[in-house]
């Protein structure tokens, strides 16, 4: 993208995670009002409150783009640039009072993720990748750092991040499994923290699947920028209408090994 819209962008983009961070702050460990969705995931007023300010904002800002929103659905997606907002993924995190909680937001321009940034209200951190440039951290500090990942020497080295070994449907189950008893160790729930941690260098993988637009398109650009592979589990770039099987790691060699074991029957 130009570089007059990365910078309106990503404001834009920063100003969101602002507006979602000061409503799920203010709502963290109180009393919340947890119902359960018709895909049996949990949603609060802070989900839905989170959201909705967002969707006002790109509205008064940007009214002819697109959005696609975990919590209130589609709207002209079929536009040149799509807003596609998780406003708080981890929400289970959320409700037990765990800080692993984000809010994702990926900007999708003709169908292309573009932009992606992954905030940690809770932690106060950050992270920011925009097509073409390197990803960047915000730590407690406030200062913007280009963050890579790391070299990992073979697939039966890595340690690999999933949020639930119960994700998983009966096609899925048994490639992940196959994965999981190729690589060093796995790790359990890191929700969107995993995709932060290959991004910065601290894993080597994260593989997850039964995931939506909103749960992975902001990754796909920050691992990306950090020097980092993702894909489906079927090596294809991550788009919207992807089947919602992630695999992002830190070392290419590896990625690859990780698919062979994927594709294995």
């Amino acid at each position: 993208m130009p570089d007059n819209l990365d910078a309106e962008f990503a404001s834009l983009a920063h100003r969101l995670a602002d507006a979602a961070s000061k409503v799920a702050m203010r709502l963290f460990r109180t009393d919340l009002d947890i119902e359960t969705k018709d895909d049996a995931s949990p949603v609060t007023q802070a989900d839905r409150e989170a959201e909705t300010v967002m969707r006002n904002l790109i509205k008064a800002v940007f009214p002819d783009h697109g959005i696609l929103g975990e919590e209130f659905g589609a709207q002209r997606t079929h536009a040149e640039f799509v807003w596609v907002l998780d406003p708080i993924d981890g929400t289970r995190a959320y409700i037990n009072g765990i800080p692993l909680f984000a809010t994702l937001i990926a900007l999708l321009r003709n169908g292309e993720p573009v932009l992606g940034l992954n905030a940690y209200p809770a932690l106060e951190e950050r992270w920011m990748g925009i097509e073409g440039k390197p990803t960047l951290h915000w730590g407690r500090d406030g200062v913007a750092r280009e963050t890579r990942v790391r070299s990992c020497p073979a697939l039966k080295a890595a340690r690999m991040c999933t949020t639930s070994p119960d994700m998983f449907d009966a096609d899925d189950a048994p490639r992940y499994a196959n994965l999981r008893s190729a690589v060093l160790e796995p790790r359990f729930g890191t929700d969107a923290w995993a995709y932060a941690m290959v991004a910065s260098g601290q894993t080597d993988m994260a593989a997850e699947s039964n995931m939506q637009p909103y749960d992975y398109l902001s990754h796909a650009v920050i691992v990306a920028g950090a020097g980092g592979t993702i894909t489906d589990w079927e090596g294809q770039p991550l788009r919207m209408d992807s089947p919602g099987s992630v695999l992002a790691c830190g070392d290419a060699a590896v990625h690859a090994a990780a698919l062979e074991v994927l594709k294995a029957k």
